[in-house]
């Protein structure tokens, strides 16, 4: 990409020449959930409390519980399951080769707090997450407080403007000044996608506990669900379980005990009719990790011609000989044209309802150890254990223009295959099909007067901000450039936006596609917040110039 050939500076994007005059650093951090406590606990650490200016920081989060955000709100349905298994969790470490004590990490936590929930390859309740996260938040706020004046603000900041060399930011009631500003705004609250606008706005999933309720989806009404993603079966889910219903385990998929409250019917449509593969449990044979250290190696030697990067040639034939070779360790007799022809089977067409289930009933049985190791386990599981490479590559124009629409299109499909729901809630889901409770298959067009209720569960993406919201805003002013090619808010290797007036960073799902992978907890994935903190840092320690 054209883009790559920008030069970045540690300092590149960081506070303006005016602000370093000033005897204090005035930040302002809007959103506060995961990345912009993330962001807090780096600066944290970086500066010393024996710097010359002081730090004055304000942070901008409506949702009372700072460090969840909406996503990992601790008031929500526990019914509501994370897709990240909780051995992988831990807020404290910040890169992949760094020990961090075990007491910090969720499983930790969970072991003082939910013992029952302290296990490795669980998929926890998204409100027991929130609770972990705001309790760093609390250890976060009470370190920074020691070197830094923190002021929190639980209000919706609507407007971001640069003016005579600082940032003016509104509020609901208020108008605050800052030299840098730091958007981690995330989902901008969980929305729907403009896809789906033609439908109500209360037609949205979220809140469940609204918007699912008896009240609005009244018991033996039937339900039409736009999506077939983690989304759509969280309101599977809400919608059964969350009434009451009841699932029992079992030696295969588990029984339903139902409540009777549930929806007579729930049809489930998406463009594809492909569904999501189910994650492994820790009933599969586990894999060395050393297995993978030569397709690592082989992803690492493209590093030098980043930029130049071709997707097809250079990143996917290793996804496919990892995919390849993992099966051939199991005893099955497969080559990387067999994985490379599944996958073009697979993605190529529309799926029917009898085939989408099939796929679903064989990924529940790979996963749950009562069936051998298949293509597509073996495919998701290289595609999860090459990614944080592929990351590195991508991310910064990595690929030539004309290879990002494959790059695009493949992991599209790779969230299906790869980073799909726990092999618990396929099950569930299994079994409501069985028992004719839920139906799926491809989306027509919408008629609304042949069902009930229609719910959409189709998330806006990250390339459809808020119309109302900052990042649109800034967007509209030129503060904030978007990558043509990638539709990815362009930004340093500090994260600092490039365009516009300099002091402002923006982390996290804005920049989806310029950077990629942004929808994780992980903090070992990314290190643009550790360098935005050392900016920062360095800020702080310069002289005042009229000292």
């Amino acid at each position: 990409m054209a883009t790559t050939q920008l030069e970045y500076r540690q300092d590149d994007g960081a506070v303006s020449a005016l602000s370093k005059n000033r005897p204090t650093l005035r930040l302002g951090v809007v959103g506060c959930g995961p990345r912009g406590m993330q962001a807090l606990e780096a600066i944290s650490r970086q500066i010393d409390p024996g710097q010359q200016r002081r730090l004055d920081i304000t942070v901008f989060e409506p949702s009372p519980k700072l460090g969840a955000g909406h996503i990992y709100n601790p008031d929500q349905p526990k019914q509501l399951r994370m897709n990240f298994a909780t051995q992988y969790i831990d807020f404290w470490k910040v890169a992949a080769d760094q020990p961090t004590p075990v007491s910090g990490s969720l499983m930790g936590w969970l072991e003082r707090r939910y013992p029952d929930l302290a296990a490795s390859d669980h998929f926890i309740p998204r409100a027991v997450v929130g609770e972990y996260l705001h309790d760093c938040f609390d250890r976060v706020s009470e370190r920074l407080r020691s070197v830094a004046n923190l002021t929190i603000k639980p209000t919706r900041v609507r407007s971001i403007k640069s003016a005579d060399g600082e940032w003016v930011v509104h509020d609901d009631s208020e108008i605050y000044h800052f030299d840098e500003v730091v958007l981690t705004t995330g989902h901008e609250g969980l929305r729907n996608s403009t896809d789906s606008q033609s439908l109500p706005r209360e037609s949205f999933v979220f809140p469940v506990e609204t918007n699912l309720s008896t009240e609005k989806i009244p018991s033996g009404s039937n339900v039409l669900v736009i999506g077939f993603g983690l989304t759509a079966i969280d309101a599977a889910i809400m919608l059964t379980e969350g009434r009451g219903g009841k699932f029992v385990n079992s030696s295969g998929i588990p029984t339903y005990i139902a409540s009777n409250r549930e929806p007579r019917r729930i049809e489930m449509r998406n463009r594809s009719g492909r569904p999501m593969l189910a994650k492994p449990t820790s009933q599969v044979e586990p894999i060395r990790n050393d297995f993978w250290d030569v397709f690592l190696d082989r992803l690492k030697s493209c590093r030098p011609r980043h930029g130049e990067l071709s997707f097809q040639k250079d990143v996917w034939p290793v996804i496919l000989d990892a995919t390849a070779g993992l099966l051939q360790q199991s005893g099955r007799a497969t080559s990387s044209a067999d994985v490379d022809s599944w996958y073009r089977d697979w993605s190529r067409y529309k799926m029917d309802a009898s085939s989408a289930r099939s796929a679903l009933l064989q990924s529940f049985a790979v996963a749950t150890g009562q069936r051998p190791k298949d293509i597509p386990f073996a495919l998701g599981e290289a595609w999860r254990k090459l990614y944080p490479e592929m990351v590195s590559l991508v991310s910064y124009g990595g690929l030539v223009d004309q290879q990002w629409p494959c790059f695009r299109r493949v992991s599209v499909e790779m969230e299906r295959i790869a980073f799909g729901p726990p092999a618990e809630s396929v099950g569930k889901l299994l079994r409501l099909i069985r028992n004719r409770m839920v139906t799926i298959g491809v989306c027509g067009a919408i008629e609304p007067k042949s069902h009930d209720n229609v719910i959409s569960a189709v998330i806006a993406s990250p390339q459809q901000p808020a119309s109302d919201g900052p990042v649109a805003e800034l967007i509209r002013n030129g503060d904030l450039q978007i990558d043509t090619t990638t539709g990815g808010i362009l930004v340093s290797k500090s994260g600092h936006a490039i365009g516009g007036a300099r002091g402002l960073a923006v982390f996290g799902r804005a920049t989806e596609g310029w950077i990629v992978g942004n929808d994780t907890l992980s903090r070992t994935l990314h290190d643009q917040i550790e360098h935005w903190a050392r900016t920062v840092a360095v800020a702080l320690c310069k002289s005042i110039h009229h000292q």
